[in-house]
Protein backbone atom coordinates (compact mmCIF):
# COMPACT_ATOMS: atom_id res chain seq x y z
CA UNK A 1 0.00 0.00 0.00
CA UNK A 2 1.74 3.07 -0.72
CA UNK A 3 1.93 5.71 1.71
CA UNK A 4 -0.48 8.51 0.40
CA UNK A 5 -3.42 5.78 0.06
CA UNK A 6 -2.22 4.73 3.68
CA UNK A 7 -2.88 8.35 4.91
CA UNK A 8 -6.43 8.53 3.09
CA UNK A 9 -7.13 5.43 4.77
CA UNK A 10 -5.99 6.10 8.15
CA UNK A 11 -7.72 9.68 7.81
CA UNK A 12 -11.35 7.88 6.67
CA UNK A 13 -10.77 5.33 9.61
CA UNK A 14 -10.52 8.25 12.14
CA UNK A 15 -13.00 10.49 10.43
CA UNK A 16 -15.97 7.66 10.91
CA UNK A 17 -14.49 7.12 14.73
CA UNK A 18 -14.99 10.88 15.36
CA UNK A 19 -18.10 10.79 13.81
CA UNK A 20 -21.51 10.92 15.71
CA UNK A 21 -23.18 7.79 15.36
CA UNK A 22 -26.60 10.21 14.69
CA UNK A 23 -26.66 13.73 12.44
CA UNK A 24 -29.05 14.59 14.58
CA UNK A 25 -29.47 16.09 18.05
CA UNK A 26 -31.73 14.59 20.49
CA UNK A 27 -31.43 17.36 23.03
CA UNK A 28 -32.59 19.90 20.15
CA UNK A 29 -35.88 18.23 19.53
CA UNK A 30 -36.54 20.02 23.11
CA UNK A 31 -35.63 23.42 23.13
CA UNK A 32 -38.53 26.42 22.73
CA UNK A 33 -37.98 29.11 20.64
CA UNK A 34 -40.02 32.73 22.24
CA UNK A 35 -42.02 33.80 20.51
CA UNK A 36 -43.56 31.36 18.75
CA UNK A 37 -47.42 30.63 18.50
CA UNK A 38 -49.34 27.92 16.97
CA UNK A 39 -52.38 25.72 16.77
CA UNK A 40 -53.66 22.20 16.90
CA UNK A 41 -57.23 21.81 16.13
CA UNK A 42 -58.40 22.17 19.49
CA UNK A 43 -55.77 24.75 20.81
CA UNK A 44 -53.36 27.70 20.65
CA UNK A 45 -49.65 27.41 22.15
CA UNK A 46 -47.54 30.45 22.92
CA UNK A 47 -44.13 30.32 23.97
CA UNK A 48 -42.55 33.05 26.04
CA UNK A 49 -40.40 34.28 28.14
CA UNK A 50 -41.68 34.31 31.94
CA UNK A 51 -40.46 33.90 35.95
CA UNK A 52 -41.31 30.65 37.70
CA UNK A 53 -40.54 30.30 41.13
CA UNK A 54 -38.53 33.52 40.89
CA UNK A 55 -36.16 32.52 38.68
CA UNK A 56 -36.23 32.81 34.49
CA UNK A 57 -38.20 30.26 32.61
CA UNK A 58 -39.34 29.34 29.25
CA UNK A 59 -43.54 29.35 29.17
CA UNK A 60 -45.93 27.72 27.08
CA UNK A 61 -48.85 28.82 27.55
CA UNK A 62 -52.06 26.54 25.73
CA UNK A 63 -55.65 28.03 25.41
CA UNK A 64 -58.58 26.60 24.16
CA UNK A 65 -62.07 25.41 24.54
CA UNK A 66 -62.18 28.60 27.41
CA UNK A 67 -59.59 26.60 29.68
CA UNK A 68 -56.39 27.68 29.51
CA UNK A 69 -52.98 26.37 31.32
CA UNK A 70 -49.01 26.71 30.90
CA UNK A 71 -46.49 24.70 31.75
CA UNK A 72 -42.73 26.14 32.40
CA UNK A 73 -39.40 25.24 31.07
CA UNK A 74 -35.76 25.18 32.21
CA UNK A 75 -33.48 27.09 29.38
CA UNK A 76 -33.03 24.00 27.46
CA UNK A 77 -37.15 22.79 26.99
CA UNK A 78 -36.05 19.11 28.64
CA UNK A 79 -36.81 19.94 32.21
CA UNK A 80 -40.55 20.41 33.77
CA UNK A 81 -40.21 22.88 36.11
CA UNK A 82 -44.09 23.54 37.05
CA UNK A 83 -47.51 23.51 35.74
CA UNK A 84 -50.44 26.50 36.13
CA UNK A 85 -53.86 25.66 35.82
CA UNK A 86 -56.30 28.72 34.64
CA UNK A 87 -59.88 29.52 35.46
CA UNK A 88 -62.19 27.94 33.35
CA UNK A 89 -64.00 31.25 31.72
CA UNK A 90 -67.31 29.22 31.03
CA UNK A 91 -68.12 28.75 34.75
CA UNK A 92 -66.95 32.22 35.33
CA UNK A 93 -63.52 31.67 36.28
CA UNK A 94 -61.31 33.61 34.89
CA UNK A 95 -58.79 32.35 32.51
CA UNK A 96 -55.79 34.43 33.15
CA UNK A 97 -55.43 33.85 36.77
CA UNK A 98 -54.04 30.23 38.00
CA UNK A 99 -56.36 28.42 40.33
CA UNK A 100 -53.38 25.70 40.78
CA UNK A 101 -49.68 26.05 40.28
CA UNK A 102 -47.63 22.79 40.61
CA UNK A 103 -43.71 23.31 41.32
CA UNK A 104 -41.46 20.00 40.88
CA UNK A 105 -38.17 19.70 42.85
CA UNK A 106 -36.56 17.34 41.44
CA UNK A 107 -38.17 17.77 38.49
CA UNK A 108 -39.33 15.51 35.37
CA UNK A 109 -36.64 15.84 32.98
CA UNK A 110 -35.47 14.54 29.42
CA UNK A 111 -32.31 13.37 28.96
CA UNK A 112 -29.73 15.43 27.02
CA UNK A 113 -28.84 12.29 25.00
CA UNK A 114 -30.27 9.15 24.05
CA UNK A 115 -30.12 6.51 20.41
CA UNK A 116 -33.06 5.20 19.17
CA UNK A 117 -34.83 2.07 21.07
CA UNK A 118 -33.22 3.43 24.27
CA UNK A 119 -35.58 3.95 27.32
CA UNK A 120 -35.98 6.32 30.01
CA UNK A 121 -37.90 7.14 32.93
CA UNK A 122 -40.17 10.55 33.46
CA UNK A 123 -40.47 11.34 37.22
CA UNK A 124 -40.83 14.37 39.54
CA UNK A 125 -42.47 15.36 43.07
CA UNK A 126 -42.99 18.68 44.61
CA UNK A 127 -45.73 21.07 45.87
CA UNK A 128 -49.06 21.84 44.37
CA UNK A 129 -50.82 25.32 45.50
CA UNK A 130 -54.27 25.69 45.01
CA UNK A 131 -54.62 29.81 45.01
CA UNK A 132 -58.36 29.57 45.74
CA UNK A 133 -58.56 26.95 48.89
CA UNK A 134 -55.33 28.57 49.64
CA UNK A 135 -53.62 25.12 50.61
CA UNK A 136 -50.04 23.38 49.73
CA UNK A 137 -50.47 19.67 49.36
CA UNK A 138 -47.30 17.50 48.24
CA UNK A 139 -47.64 16.10 44.63
CA UNK A 140 -46.33 13.65 42.39
CA UNK A 141 -45.65 13.90 38.35
CA UNK A 142 -48.83 12.24 37.26
CA UNK A 143 -47.53 12.27 33.39
CA UNK A 144 -46.40 8.94 31.50
CA UNK A 145 -43.51 8.11 33.22
CA UNK A 146 -41.91 5.05 31.13
CA UNK A 147 -40.40 6.42 27.54
CA UNK A 148 -38.90 4.67 24.52
CA UNK A 149 -37.10 6.70 22.07
CA UNK A 150 -38.35 5.55 18.88
CA UNK A 151 -36.18 7.80 16.69
CA UNK A 152 -35.44 10.48 14.42
CA UNK A 153 -37.89 10.96 12.15
CA UNK A 154 -39.67 13.61 9.24
CA UNK A 155 -43.14 15.00 10.04
CA UNK A 156 -45.13 15.62 7.45
CA UNK A 157 -48.24 18.08 8.35
CA UNK A 158 -50.07 20.38 6.14
CA UNK A 159 -49.95 24.27 7.75
CA UNK A 160 -51.96 26.88 7.03
CA UNK A 161 -53.68 24.98 4.09
CA UNK A 162 -49.59 24.23 3.10
CA UNK A 163 -47.49 21.06 2.89
CA UNK A 164 -44.60 21.21 5.52
CA UNK A 165 -42.25 18.35 6.65
CA UNK A 166 -40.80 18.90 9.99
CA UNK A 167 -37.40 17.36 9.59
CA UNK A 168 -35.83 15.01 12.18
CA UNK A 169 -38.08 15.51 14.93
CA UNK A 170 -37.91 13.01 18.07
CA UNK A 171 -40.18 10.53 18.03
CA UNK A 172 -41.20 9.12 21.51
CA UNK A 173 -43.18 6.74 22.65
CA UNK A 174 -45.08 6.47 26.46
CA UNK A 175 -46.51 3.58 28.04
CA UNK A 176 -48.61 3.01 30.93
CA UNK A 177 -50.48 -0.22 31.31
CA UNK A 178 -53.31 -0.71 28.42
CA UNK A 179 -52.49 3.10 27.47
CA UNK A 180 -50.05 4.48 24.53
CA UNK A 181 -48.67 7.81 23.67
CA UNK A 182 -46.87 8.44 20.30
CA UNK A 183 -45.51 11.85 20.42
CA UNK A 184 -43.06 13.80 18.23
CA UNK A 185 -40.85 16.78 19.12
CA UNK A 186 -39.83 19.64 17.22
CA UNK A 187 -36.85 21.87 17.77
CA UNK A 188 -38.03 25.73 18.31
CA UNK A 189 -42.00 24.17 18.60
CA UNK A 190 -41.71 21.51 21.36
CA UNK A 191 -44.41 18.44 21.25
CA UNK A 192 -46.12 19.10 17.43
CA UNK A 193 -47.89 15.44 17.05
CA UNK A 194 -49.75 13.59 19.53
CA UNK A 195 -51.43 10.20 19.32
CA UNK A 196 -52.92 8.42 22.24
CA UNK A 197 -53.74 4.77 21.80
CA UNK A 198 -55.46 2.46 24.62
CA UNK A 199 -54.68 -0.98 23.63
CA UNK A 200 -54.40 -0.87 19.65
CA UNK A 201 -57.49 1.67 19.38
CA UNK A 202 -56.37 4.93 18.53
CA UNK A 203 -58.12 7.30 21.15
CA UNK A 204 -57.45 10.87 19.59
CA UNK A 205 -54.65 12.49 17.41
CA UNK A 206 -54.20 16.00 17.56
CA UNK A 207 -51.13 17.72 15.87
CA UNK A 208 -49.72 21.19 14.26
CA UNK A 209 -52.57 22.77 11.81
CA UNK A 210 -51.46 26.60 11.93
CA UNK A 211 -48.72 28.68 12.73
CA UNK A 212 -49.16 32.40 13.82
CA UNK A 213 -45.48 33.35 14.70
CA UNK A 214 -42.12 31.93 14.11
Amino acid sequence: MSSVLLRSTLALGLSALAAPAFATDFAACFTLTPGVSWSTADETLTIEKAPFNGAPALKVSSAGGGIGRASFFDASGRMLLGEERYGISAWGGDASAPVMTDAFDPAPTFPQRATPGEQFQLNGKGTRTHHVEETVTDVDYDGFNHYTFVGFENVEATVDGNPRTFADTCHLRATFEDNRMEAWYAPGFGRIKFERYMGEELLMRDEIEAIHAD
